[in-house]
C-alpha cells in the first residue's frame, strides 16, 4: 500500500477532538448554546459566523472568544485563511451560504466530518414530496455525515429526505434559561399579547394587528405589544391598545417575556420559532399558526391554541378563546409551558453535539 493511500486511512479513521461550527447571521443564543459547548469539550471549538442583520451587544461575550466573521458569498472560503486547521467535525450551518459549503468540502477532503444544521421542517408540500428528495439524493447527502435539526418537524423532514435516523438529532435551537426566566404568576400578569420578529409579510404581522383590533372592540383590557422592525411598520393600524417597538436586546426582551401572558406567532412560514422557546421559558402561553415547526415540540392542549395561518377570523378567535381563559387554565398554561421549555437550550444543544461525536467516534 503506498504512502498516500495509508496518509489518506489515517485522516478518515482519526478521532474527533476538534469542532467548528458555521452560524448564518450569528444569533445571541446560538453564541450561548456553543458557549455550553465550549465549556464542556476538552478539545477546540471556533465559530465562524456571517454577521446578524440586528448588531448583538455583548454577543461575543456570551460565546467567550472571538468569532471568526466571513462573507458568506465567498465561494474560496479556506480554513487556512482564517488562521486555523480544518476540524475534526464540522457543524455547517445550511447549504446556502457559498463560503460554508466551501470550508465544508475542504473539511472532507482532510478527513472531517461535516453535519448539517438546518431548521427546514416537514409541512407534507408538494414540494417537500417531490423536489426536496431529488436535490437531497443528488446533491447534498453526500457531503453530510449527520442532522442537526432544531425538533420533532425538523426529524421528519431530515428522514423524509432520506438521511439515517440514526444521523439525525434534535436541540438545535434553543434559548438561554439564564436569561429568559421568571416572571409573575401567569394569571397575575398584564392582560397582554406579544408579538415578537420581523414585521414583514411572511410573519403575517399585519393580519394580526388587525384581528387584534377586532378583537379589542369586545375586550377592551387586553393590549398587543409588538417588537420588532421591518417594511411593514407603516401598515400597522393605530390603536391606543397597541404598542410597537423596535427590537430589544436580549436582556431587554427577556422582561417584556415577563410581562406578558401569550406569545402570538401568526408565521405563513416559521422554519422552527425561537421566540416561541423565549415564551415558554418565561412561562407564557403561545397562540402559534400551524405551520410554525416550534408547536409539534412547545405547543400543548394545555399551554397553546394553533389556528389557521392568514386568516384575521382564525386569528381574532384564538385571542378571544385564550382570553376566556380562567385562572386555573393559566396556571396549567405556565406550568406546562416551563415544563416543555427544558427540552431546549445550551445544556440539550451540548449535550446534542456530544451524541455526535460519540456516532461518528463509534464508527471509526
Amino acid at each position: 500500500m503506498n504512502a498516500k493511500v495509508v496518509d489518506r486511512l489515517a485522516m478518515t479513521s482519526r478521532r474527533i477532538e476538534s469542532i467548528a461550527f458555521a452560524w448564518s447571521g450569528l444569533p445571541d443564543y446560538a453564541a450561548r448554546c456553543i458557549r455550553a459547548v465550549i465549556d464542556r469539550h476538552p478539545g477546540r471549538v471556533k465559530v465562524i459566523g456571517t454577521r446578524p442583520v440586528v448588531p448583538i451587544a455583548g454577543m461575543e461575550r456570551s460565546l467567550g472568544q472571538a468569532v471568526h466573521w466571513v462573507d458568506g458569498r465567498d465561494a474560496n472560503a479556506d480554513w487556512n485563511r482564517l488562521g486555523m486547521r480544518p476540524p475534526d467535525l464540522f457543524f455547517q450551518g445550511g447549504y446556502h451560504r457559498a463560503a460554508f459549503n466551501s470550508l465544508g468540502l475542504r473539511c472532507r477532503s482532510d478527513g472531517g466530518k461535516v453535519v448539517l444544521q438546518t431548521d427546514s421542517n416537514w409541512q407534507g408540500t408538494l414540494r417537500q414530496h417531490l423536489v426536496d428528495p431529488i436535490r437531497h439524493r443528488a446533491f447534498l447527502r453526500r457531503h453530510f455525515d449527520g442532522v442537526f435539526v432544531p425538533g420533532t418537524s425538523g426529524t421528519i423532514y431530515a428522514q423524509r429526505m432520506g438521511y439515517r435516523s440514526s444521523t439525525v438529532f434534535e436541540g438545535l435551537y434553543g434559548a438561554d434559561p439564564t436569561l429568559f426566566n421568571g416572571g409573575p404568576p401567569l394569571h397575575s400578569r398584564p392582560k397582554r399579547f406579544l408579538f415578537v420578529g420581523r414585521l414583514v409579510q411572511v410573519k403575517c404581522v399585519v393580519a394580526l394587528a388587525q384581528a387584534f383590533v377586532h378583537f379589542a372592540a369586545d375586550r377592551s383590557d387586553w393590549s398587543l405589544q409588538i417588537c420588532g422592525a421591518g417594511p411593514l411598520r407603516d401598515q400597522l393600524p393605530h390603536h391606543p391598545l397597541i404598542e410597537v417597538s423596535d427590537f430589544l436586546q436580549p436582556a431587554q426582551l427577556a422582561d417584556v417575556f415577563r410581562n406578558a401572558r401569550c406569545l402570538v406567532l401568526p408565521s405563513l412560514s416559521e422554519p422552527w420559532g425561537l421566540v416561541a422557546h423565549e415564551a415558554v421559558l418565561s412561562g407564557c402561553a403561545l397562540a402559534l399558526s400551524q405551520v410554525v415547526g416550534a408547536a409539534a415540540d412547545l405547543a400543548t392542549k394545555s399551554n397553546s391554541i394553533l389556528f389557521r395561518p392568514g386568516d384575521v377570523n382564525a386569528i381574532a378567535d384564538a385571542l378571544h378563546s385564550i382570553a376566556s381563559w380562567d385562572t386555573i387554565r393559566w396556571q396549567e398554561a405556565e406550568s406546562m409551558s416551563r415544563s416543555v421549555a427544558t427540552k431546549f437550550g445550551p445544556e440539550p444543544f451540548a449535550n446534542a453535539v456530544a451524541q455526535f461525536i460519540d456516532k461518528l467516534n463509534s464508527e471509526m
